[in-house]
């Protein structure tokens, strides 16, 4: 041992049977590692002696590998479970939408619908483009022709003379329409536009549109029959004209 330096050391005593029946002293130091492994080679044969320093000196089984303390299994991360899913509400139903306001029906004009203004307006047209008067609206004629048309849809027939009034000038008589000269024209089609060109195209028609005997005229239309619509127009001029 080196000078200046001192070790303080403890030993133990122990007495064991030896091998030929007497007794073994053994003195140990803190480290008994190598005398256990002398001990156990020695009684290697008799295991109660084996036991017996497995108690006194446990260190001479170092030798022997520890069997590792099994890792205790991993706890799995618990799962989280998925929220659940907000239940949607009630959609909410589409506030329905407003109707669009019917487009009112233009105001008749002097009692006429749009449709017979718009004749007048052309069979006007007609004649002042060749320097005639335009036609004034008798509104006795026009109820006159109203009622010719409709006959002629109800009745099925097309012609001047009505099986229920008869000639448009005994129709006149019976409802005191007074006159020098009278005259009628009749169409079916499906638009005032489609009349009016058939009818500037017959001469006998375009005759009593552009009569200058002519003051006044009434024109009647009704929707229906196989034409779409039945146009009627009365004209006459007054006496003294």
């Amino acid at each position: 041992m080196p000078a200046g330096r001192l070790l303080a050391s403890s030993y133990q005593r122990y007495v064991l049977p030896g091998p030929d029946g007497g007794r073994v002293f053994l003195f140990a130091g803190p480290s008994r590692g190598s005398l256990g492994l002398l001990l156990a080679d020695i009684y290697k044969d008799s295991v109660e002696l084996q036991k017996l320093l497995k108690i006194l000196i446990p260190e001479i089984w170092g030798f022997e590998e520890p069997c590792p303390e099994p890792e205790p299994e991993p706890v799995p991360d618990p799962v989280p479970e998925p929220e659940p899913e907000p239940e949607p509400g009630p959609e909410p139903e589409p506030e329905p939408e407003p109707e669009p306001e019917p487009t009112p029906e233009p105001d008749p004009e002097n009692g006429l619908t749009s449709e017979e203004q718009l004749m007048v307006d052309l069979v006007n047209k007609e004649r002042t483009q060749r320097g005639l008067k335009p036609l004034e609206v008798d509104m006795r004629l026009v109820e006159l022709a109203r009622l010719k048309s409709q006959d002629m849809i109800d009745l099925n027939y097309f012609s001047h003379t009505s099986p229920t009034y008869g000639s448009p000038f005994d129709m006149m008589k019976q409802a005191g329409v007074e006159y020098r000269t009278a005259g009628e024209n009749l169409a079916g089609a499906s638009t005032v536009e489609r009349a009016h060109n058939a009818l500037m195209q017959s001469d006998g028609h375009r005759r009593n549109i552009l009569n200058p005997a002519f003051a006044h005229i009434g024109v009647g239309i009704i929707k229906g029959g196989p034409y779409g619509m039945m146009f009627t127009q009365m004209f006459i001029g007054l006496p003294g004209f």
